[in-house]
């Protein structure tokens, strides 16, 4: 009887912890589809790509990493130097228009602490961001905003063998993505970031994962 007891009680405290760390999380992912917890929007799961849920409490809700992609000549013996593609959806708040929002964002005279959070989030602007192109996109019924450019960056390759080896110095370019969409209060925010040389196809991909982005009717 205490050994049925004992087990009774084990199944109900892991219940209950499984229940509370799922509580935690920004959203659920059912039947390859993401809905935000706390916030009024959804996304289609892509096949091609692994997926990680952040926490409720979090501006980061929620981040796609690309199951395979290419690696750039210069890494191919060291393939760990490769920004792999990723998105990552943020949500905030404004009283800004996702215009007047991505304005203030790429503005060098607009400072805000928000704006800080979110340069750090987002490593295609934490640096010198040189824009390539700015366009109205749909998410739904919601009218966005989406830029796109890139960002170079020098890294230090270091070669195989002794560690005091100097390493092969690397300078080439990243390329970003990011769709602002503006509901209620709320902006919801997608980042990609990818390298360069490879932005076309991937931006294609970014353009297709925004597409499944909807905002139910309350």
């Amino acid at each position: 009887m205490k050994k049925i007891l004992m087990a009774v009680f084990i199944a109900i405290f892991v219940f209950s912890i499984c229940g509370a760390k799922k509580k935690d999380l920004a959203g659920d992912v059912e039947n390859a589809v993401y809905t935000d917890n706390t916030h009024n929007f959804s996304l289609a799961m892509p096949d091609a790509w692994n997926y990680s849920l952040k926490k409720s409490m979090g501006e980061v809700r929620l981040i796609l990493t690309k199951k395979q992609y290419d690696t750039p000549i210069q890494f191919q013996q060291a393939a760990n130097y490769t920004t792999a593609p990723r998105i990552t959806v943020y949500v905030d708040t404004t009283s800004l228009t996702a215009d007047q929002f991505v304005d203030s964002l790429l503005s060098d005279k607009y400072k805000s602490k928000q704006k800080n959070r979110l340069i750090s989030e987002f490593k295609i602007l934490n640096g010198p961001f040189q824009l390539k192109k700015r366009s109205k996109m749909e998410a739904g019924e919601i009218s966005g905003v989406r830029i796109a450019g890139q960002q170079r960056y020098t890294v230090e390759v270091q070669r195989s063998g002794s560690e005091s080896d100097r390493g092969d110095v690397v300078t080439d370019f990243y390329g970003g993505s990011i769709f602002f969409a503006k509901e209620g209060s709320n902006i919801v925010i997608m980042h990609m970031i990818c390298e360069w040389r490879y932005f076309d196809v991937l931006e294609q991909d970014f353009i297709k994962i925004v597409n499944g982005l909807t905002f139910p009717k309350k």
